[in-house]
């Protein structure tokens, strides 16, 4: 060790090298920073450096040389654990106690580094029972019971920094043990001194809970204990048993629930303990930091479950005391606004983690009481959370406590098993017609009047990158169509009420703005607020209604709600069929008037609204008054019929048990209901495409409710028996304005819908008839386009560029269309096209957008395609690719990127290329195709003189990939992902291949590997590491011991090797280096001998010399000599970890 003479040099050193860190950067040169920063690195690794530590922190005065004096000796404790005395690391640990114990003053994050440096020592020695933690609490409880402030604040600091130390997530200091380790320690920690640290806790706050007045310093002691005890009730208790990987998927669970081990039964089950924390929150509730870990607690404690409790009844008994202290404390109080998210989520764990038979099991009072004041808190929080949206707050507390408890209503009414039907009916009137009031505007809703009543006036900035409502309040929204569904009695009526309502006003508005413009044609604009208040109101209005009467459904088949269903049967009895659909059919009609309409069914009259609504719309752009219309309104409605049609257009009577008459007779197949509506629905789409083709995200909408309506082939067959389909069509295909002008993506989903019609059930001369009005003319306009003589002069004009962007952009629809039904028209349609497209790339080179469209017809064609076809196809659809990379990359050669925005767009084609790679290499392992039984009947394949292989097409790619990627390139995050992911992916579905590849090409290849391993993100590394063992073990099989693949392998073991036995790594990669080692090891057993040999020799300590032949002697003793045997592996992996327990941290010193 360095004498204490010594010393005096290294602290001079050292504060000068602080004050270079701590000075401002105008002051320092880089180098200067750089070199101050080395000075501390090796001070750290630097061995045995504890009497000069101590030296340092007994006698210097700057803070960060403090710091770093107390993270040098944290990290040597580590290293050198094996062989340090015990009485010199007992010793240590009471000098670092009594110095902070001493020094009042010291600054906080010197004091936090110090107690981590005790936290760790004690945890270090914890497994090896070498320190006793006894001892530490027993100082800790004197330092409580001392009164002063001061010590008891820091007690608290020794307690939180064991507590991190010991949780084993992310707190924990990286001392490059393995997580077995870590886990080891946390569950000798969570049975017994845990629960000492609880203890200790507990009568700190109930000490405060007697006080009356109390000084501010106390106020402040009370709460470092509050969080503490908080942080204890948020322990991840370690189950007695799980794997390494186990606790690492275990630790990073975000919200942890409460699970304590049988041990802690006699503390939590005490009533006194749950008490507590209901008063201490009660004394501080207008504090909001502390009244936040008062409930955090309280939450905890509702959250609570496991083998803590012995039988139901304990449960049961607990939960009553829980709602019984939780009524309690919100009844009589007027909520604040630090309080609303910590109550919603007490609510909310107890529904969610108490059995429902606990619930149904405490007095029944007291849950009519709980529902009552959940029912309350629901729609006063609703309210203000409507607040909150006017005033535009940052922090939506109201908001995020309002959709916690409705998800907690979720659970409860879904829940038919322990409460019967109509148990919440009132309940969910409440919360329904709440919702519904704060969404209306005055005078019968409240939305917009801000907390005393006023109205408020502001108008509002709508910005471009806010979500659409839908979006935003998508989980808030199906809650309440659930409750709406659950009271379908009394919200669908009043829905419809409010809906025709609105919409007659609306109409009259429309008429009157139209009379007035008719009287004085110039006059200026009208006063719109009005106008504005319905959009809003009908806007809302749409939304519940579309959430209660369908759900939204991601690949299966949506059903009906049975709730709907039962209420449409229930009433059915009362339903004229006739009247219903008289009502249904007559759009232009106030329901109202029509005679007898109160024997309509409810659902249906309610989705009439809507129609109403639409038809209101469509007769307001044919009387020239788009200008006042709302394009929000469009596209609720678009959105309304999409989901409705899904659910209930031509409903599929077998899938249900009973189904409703008036359904059937409405919208059930074969029906002249099901047929007049989609025509309706068809000439919606067709009115919104004329007219609001300038509001991209309402055409949107508009085409993608057009593939709604034919990519099922029962309405399909309905649709394409329409005459306006067939316009559609056709004006589509001839480019007639309006169509042409719609943006690049509507046109790409409308060429999908008319290919997905296109397969409905017709004669094969009408379908023919079909392909020749669809596909045809984009065929010929093409050929017409890029066979004129001077192309290649007129080819940048706007006009015939806009016409070949408009083909690829129909191309990708059509790829999009690709069903395995349909796959060999278009396959055989899109061939033709790709070949051409290739001869474009070489005319558009300079131009990326186009470059990069034409690329991405190939990748649309091999993502939707290339799973389906037989060998021959796929041979010529692996050409056509090769081909394309030739060109692709012929035209990129030695190109220079001038500045970065040109990287930019050289990201965007790259990654389509390495996108078309992969969808390319897919087909190895997702293939659907019977070798071309598909394809029956056409052409004979030509499969016998196999030409060309996706591996060639995907090695020729990466030949390309990998010269352009710049190691500049590599910094953009989704690029460099790609490109691991697709190299790792070749190297495990084609091994073989890569010994043949071209001397440079398989150079850069290797170097990307190392790259990816040594300089690149843990999960890049990853990939590499897994890349590496297929390579290995293709060597293993071909045995060419003089290929420059083996030649490779040798250097790669030396890298796996000092990565897993010299450096620190992320312990979570221990698994795929410890594979790739041992394959590496496999096959240079002599190599690796070598490695360990010197790395011995250079060890002058014997007893790390002796400690690391043991361990190492120990890691292969179990495979000797190592085979590619699988049980031999797994044996060496688990010594592996052994391993690095054992002597990883002894090699990383200076």
């Amino acid at each position: 060790m360095m004498a204490a003479v010594g010393a005096a040099e290294v602290i001079t050193q050292l504060e000068s090298a602080a004050k270079v860190l701590m000075a401002p950067p105008s002051m320092v040169s880089n180098e200067q920073r750089q070199h101050a920063e080395h000075i501390f690195l090796s001070f750290r690794k630097s061995k045995s450096p504890f009497a000069v530590c101590k030296h340092i922190l007994e006698t210097s005065k700057v803070d960060y040389v403090l710091f770093q004096a107390a993270t040098a000796i944290m990290e040597a404790v580590v290293r050198e654990w094996i062989l340090l005395e015990k009485s010199s690391i007992e010793s240590l640990r009471t000098f670092l106690l009594t110095y902070v114990l001493q020094r009042p003053n010291l600054q906080k994050y010197v004091r936090e580094q110090i107690l981590l440096a005790v936290a760790v020592i004690v945890k270090r020695g914890s497994l090896d029972k070498s320190i006793d933690c006894k001892g530490i609490f027993h100082e800790v409880s004197q330092l409580i019971s001392s009164g002063n402030p001061t010590v008891q604040t820091l007690a608290c600091s020794i307690l939180t920094a064991l507590l991190s130390e010991f949780s084993s997530s992310s707190k924990t200091s990286n001392i490059g043990l393995s997580m077995e380790f870590h886990g080891s320690c946390k569950r000798l920690f969570q049975e017994e001194d845990l629960r000492q640290i609880f203890m200790l806790t507990v009568e700190v706050l109930q000490e405060f809970s007697r006080r009356g007045n109390i000084s501010a310093q106390m106020s402040s002691v009370f709460q470092r204990y509050l969080a503490l005890a908080s942080q204890v009730l948020s322990w991840n208790f370690l189950p007695p048993n799980l794997g390494r990987h186990y606790i690492a998927m275990f630790e990073s669970s975000q919200n942890v629930m409460l699970k304590p081990t049988e041990s802690w039964r006699e503390t939590f089950l005490d009533s006194r303990v749950m008490e507590l924390f209901f008063t201490v929150h009660r004394k501080i509730r207008e504090d909001s930091d502390m009244a936040q870990d008062s409930l955090q607690c309280l939450a905890q404690l509702a959250s609570m479950h496991g083998p803590v409790f012995p039988d139901e009844s304990a449960q049961v008994n607990y939960l009553a005391r829980l709602v019984e202290g939780l009524l309690g404390m919100i009844n009589g109080i007027e909520i604040e606004d630090s309080e609303a998210v910590g109550i919603s989520n007490i609510i909310s764990n107890l529904i969610t983690m108490f059995p429902r038979s606990n619930l149904t099991a405490i007095p029944s009072e007291l849950f009519n009481s709980f529902v009552n004041c959940l029912t309350h808190l629901t729609c006063s929080f609703g309210r203000s959370a409507a607040l909150e949206e006017v005033l535009d707050k940052d922090d939506m507390v109201y908001m995020e406590a309002y959709d916690k408890l409705l998800e907690s209503w979720l659970t409860l009414v879904q829940d038919e098993k322990h409460f019967h039907k109509g148990f919440f009916i009132q309940h969910a009137v409440q919360v329904f017609n709440s919702y519904i009031q704060c969404h209306l505007a005055a005078p019968e809703g409240t939305r917009n009047l801000t907390a005393n009543g006023v109205a408020s006036h502001e108008e509002e900035e709508i910005s471009e990158l806010q979500e659409d409502d839908r979006e935003l309040f998508s989980d808030q929204l199906a809650s309440i169509g659930m409750l709406g569904r659950i009271a379908a009695d009394h919200c669908i009526p009043l829905l419809t009420s409010l809906l025709e309502d609105r919409v007659t006003r609306l109409h009259g508005q429309l008429q009157r703005h139209q009379q007035h413009l008719l009287a004085s044609p110039g006059s200026g604009s009208v006063e719109n607020k009005v106008l504005d208040d319905l959009y809003e109101d009908i806007h809302w209005l749409i939304l519940v209604t579309g959430c209660l009467l369908a759900d939204e459904t991601q690949g299966e088949t949506p059903l009906i709600p049975p709730e709907i269903m039962e209420y449409s049967i229930k009433h059915s009895t009362e339903v004229d069929i006739n009247t219903t659909l008289q009502v249904l059919g007559s759009p232009g009609e106030k329901a109202s008037s029509i005679p007898g309409c109160n024997r309509t069914d409810s659902a249906i009259r309610l989705l009439s609204s809507v129609l109403r609504t639409s038809e209101v719309e469509s007769r307001a752009t044919r009387a020239n008054l788009t200008d006042l219309l709302s394009p929000q309104m469009g596209k609720d409605i678009v959105w309304f019929l999409k989901r409705w049609s899904k659910t209930y257009l031509l409903v599929d009577e077998k899938l249900y048990d009973q189904i409703s008459i008036p359904f059937s007779a409405a919208f059930g197949a074969d029906t002249e209901g099901a047929q007049w509506i989609v025509g309706y629905i068809l000439e919606k789409v067709i009115n919104n495409l004329s007219v609001w083709s300038s509001e991209p995200d309402l055409a949107n909408d508009t085409v993608e409710l057009l593939v709604t309506l034919v990519e099922r082939r029962e309405r399909a067959n309905v649709v394409i028996q329409c005459e306006n389909w067939w316009n559609l069509a056709k004006q589509f295909a001839n480019r007639t304005p309006p169509l042409h002008s719609l943006s690049s993506s509507v046109q790409r989903t409308l060429m999908k819908a008319l290919v997905l019609g296109g397969f409905a059930h017709m004669d094969s001369e009408t379908k023919q008839q079909y392909w020749t009005e669809v596909l045809q003319p984009l065929q010929q306009r093409f050929m017409n386009v890029i066979n004129q003589e001077n192309f290649q002069q007129i080819c940048q004009e706007e006009e015939v560029k806009q016409e070949i962007i408009a083909t690829l952009e129909a191309l990708c629809g059509i790829a999009e269309a690709t069903q395995i039904d349909n796959v060999v028209i278009l396959f055989n349609f899109l061939m033709d096209f790709l070949n051409n497209c290739i001869g474009l790339m070489e005319i558009y080179k300079n131009t990326p957008e186009t470059v990069n469209l034409i690329i991405e017809v190939f990748v649309e064609v091999a993502h939707k395609q290339i799973c389906y076809l037989g060998e021959s196809k796929s041979m010529k659809l692996y050409e056509a690719c090769l081909t394309l990379l030739q060109v692709y990359s012929k035209n990129n050669l030695g190109r220079k990127r001038v500045d970065m925005s040109a990287e930019e767009d050289q990201y965007q084609d790259l990654l389509l290329i390495m996108e078309l790679l992969t969808n390319l290499l897919s087909k190895e392992f997702i293939d659907f195709s019977d070798t071309d039984e598909v394809f029956r009947g056409q052409e004979p394949g030509q499969a016998a003189d196999r030409s060309v292989s996706a591996a060639d097409v995907v090695l020729y790619g990466v030949n390309i990939v990998l010269p352009l990627m710049s190691q500049d390139l590599l910094k953009f995050p989704s690029l460099c992902n790609q490109y691991y992911k697709l190299i790792t992916f070749i190297c495990e579905i084609f091994p073989e291949k890569i010994p043949q590849l071209p001397d440079d090409l398989f150079k850069s290849l290797m170097f990307s590997l190392e790259l990816g391993m040594t300089s690149m993100s843990s999960e890049v590394s990853q990939l590499c590491l897994e890349a590496l063992t297929p390579l290995a073990e293709q060597c293993a099989k071909a045995q060419e011991t003089e290929s420059p693949l083996f030649a490779a392998t040798r250097h790669f073991l030396k890298l796996v090797f000092d990565m897993l036995v010299l450096q620190k790594h992320n312990t979570e990669m221990t698994v795929a280096a410890g594979e790739a080692l041992y394959t590496l090891v496999c096959l240079h057993q002599a190599e690796y001998s070598e490695l360990v040999e010197s790395l011995l020799s250079s060890q002058q300590d014997p007893v790390i010399y002796q400690r690391l032949a043991d361990a190492f002697n120990k890691l292969t003793a179990s495979s000797s000599p190592p085979t590619l045997d699988r049980k031999q592996k797994m044996a060496f992996l688990k010594s592996l970890e052994e391993f690095v327990a054992t002597v990883g941290g002894l090699l990383c010193v200076k």
